[in-house]
């Protein structure tokens, strides 16, 4: 299996993913609207192991608010969002390093009650804390009982 590697703006950290990604999302928190610095962040979502930083220091971790289910790595140089730890049993990836991979559809829109504008899409939406962990049921057990997809080799 071949792996994809990706990096951050400034090209001080990489990531390397070992599976092509199954779940896509869209969070609108306002959380990811202020590190993102975006509308929403668009995510994939890896079982943990299927994707690492090439150097793990290069990250800077941080939790955007207490208690959190997610630790966000930034870039320590340029803090763009490369990786994200989720119940720690999950890595979320921002959708935009992946570029030259073909994603999968999203799967829903989480945290929709607190968006900067409406997206005019039939992508379910779910408004607040409890509807999003809801919503991401499905998802989350797709990533945790199939195994990784072979990434495309070149």
């Amino acid at each position: 299996m071949k792996d994809i590697k990706t990096t951050c703006e400034c090209g001080r950290t990489h990531i390397k993913l070992h599976a092509a990604p199954r779940v896509r999302f869209r969070c609108h928190c306002t959380k990811c609207q202020a590190v993102y610095g975006a509308h929403y962040a668009d995510a994939l979502l890896f079982r943990r192991g299927q994707v690492r930083a090439e150097e793990p220091d290069s990250l800077k971790w941080i939790k955007t608010m207490r208690p959190s289910p997610l630790s966000r790595g930034v870039c320590r140089h340029c803090d763009q969002p490369m990786l994200g730890l989720l119940f720690g049993v999950f890595n979320i990836v921002p959708s935009d390093r992946l570029s030259d991979l073909a994603l999968p559809p999203v799967s829903c829109d989480i945290y929709y009650g607190t968006r900067v504008r409406d997206l005019a899409d039939n992508i379910p939406k779910h408004l607040g804390a409890v509807a999003s962990y809801v919503g991401l049921t499905l998802p989350v057990m797709q990533v945790l009982a199939l195994p990784g997809k072979r990434l495309p080799q070149n």
